[in-house]
């Protein structure tokens, strides 16, 4: 088969400048949650760590649909050893820029399922959409007292209750620097400058989103209006006035949109990248990378993160259905299949059977 030859791209690309920042803001969350190694010995760390936080003995009576718990799970876990092996698979060959594409979406899917299979576990009902996901998914995280990054961080709006003055939730109560550039040599606590950078740019977006989507209402309202008036000139012989083409919204339109829009988390954050590699933008993480080293460097971290998210929602649906039914569950997955990477679901299985 013909080698697949991708050119380097101009570094003043706009798919270049894209697949940095990304490339910056997947690190950054992969070491608030390992910290800057990937080996076996981080995930260790992880599980010490957040045990004694997620594994808790009083929440064990809660009755909940243990089969669509594990529904739930069953589909993260194979989502993310289908984005294990092709990592593994693809190496550092040209192969894994196309992967990434498809990584990207992986890693959303992983979260998304880890995070219905958590809200049944509660005893919710599981949402059937991304927004209701991505809503409850706050709830899961960010609204209590927990401070496991980067599961806990979220951005929001400066002055909401429990936010620092920026407007970050879970963050390291300390200022952070918005103005550090994803491309610089950034470094150990400067992890979390970049994860809240990621964060707040995603909650613009939404905010951008919301604003256009009231906008697109007041013109309606205002041609709405205009029909009226027309067929009311109309009928005295009045000279037609023009349709309005735009409006602007008043600054109480704007703080009542804005501060009506919840954080935005690490799940807002994966669904972006989603919605970017799957619809805005299918070649930047093709394109993008300048070599196939920072196209791998990218699938290493998407693994990690998807691997440390599945472990702390395991931690925590334990805790509700039991260490042995979640372990007896992973056996049965793990049956089927063969190869394993660091930090994979035989190593979390195996961390996992030793608090029972």
């Amino acid at each position: 088969m013909a080698r697949i030859v991708f050119p380097s791209p101009p570094v003043d690309s706009e798919q270049t400048r894209s697949f940095r920042t990304h490339a910056s803001y997947i690190r950054a969350f992969r070491e608030l949650a390992l910290g800057d190694s990937r080996a076996e010995d981080a995930v260790v760390g992880l599980h010490n760590s957040a045990a004694p936080a997620l594994f808790r003995a009083d929440v064990a009576s809660r009755s909940c649909n243990r089969e669509q718990v594990l529904a739930c799970l069953r589909r993260a876990w194979a989502t993310a050893r289908l984005l294990e092996h092709t990592h593994a698979l693809a190496g550092d060959s040209e192969i894994i820029r196309l992967a990434n594409s498809w990584g990207a979406v992986q890693s959303y899917y992983v979260l998304y399922g880890a995070a219905q299979a958590l809200i049944v576990a509660e005893g919710g009902e599981r949402p059937q959409m991304h927004e209701p996901t991505k809503r409850r998914y706050v709830d899961l995280w960010t609204t209590r007292s927990l401070q496991i990054a980067p599961w806990t961080l979220a951005a929001t709006a400066p002055g909401t209750r429990l936010a620092d003055a920026d407007g970050i939730l879970g963050g390291p109560k300390r200022s952070l620097d918005f103005d550090l550039h994803p491309w610089v040599a950034w470094q150990g606590e400067q992890a979390w400058d970049i994860a809240a950078k990621a964060l707040r740019s995603t909650r613009q977006l939404l905010v951008e989103d919301r604003l256009a989507k009231r906008r697109r209402e007041k013109l309606n309202a205002k041609k709405k209006q205009w029909r009226l008036n027309e067929e009311a000139r109309a009928t005295v012989g009045r000279k037609p006035a023009p349709e309005p083409k735009s409006v602007r919204l008043t600054s109480v339109e704007r703080d009542t949109v804005t501060s009506g829009i919840r954080p935005a988390t690490m799940a807002d954050y994966l669904y972006r990248l989603r919605i970017k590699a799957n619809y805005e933008d299918v070649t930047v993480f093709s394109n993008g990378p300048a070599s196939d080293g920072e196209a791998t460097e990218v699938s290493a971290d998407l693994v990690a993160v998807t691997s440390a998210t599945l472990l702390v929602h395991e931690l925590r649906i334990a805790a509700i259905i039991g260490v042995d039914e979640l372990v007896k569950a992973m056996d049965l997955v793990l049956q089927h299949s063969s190869g394993e990477s660091s930090g994979g679901m035989a190593h979390r299985r195996d961390l996992h059977d030793r608090l029972s």
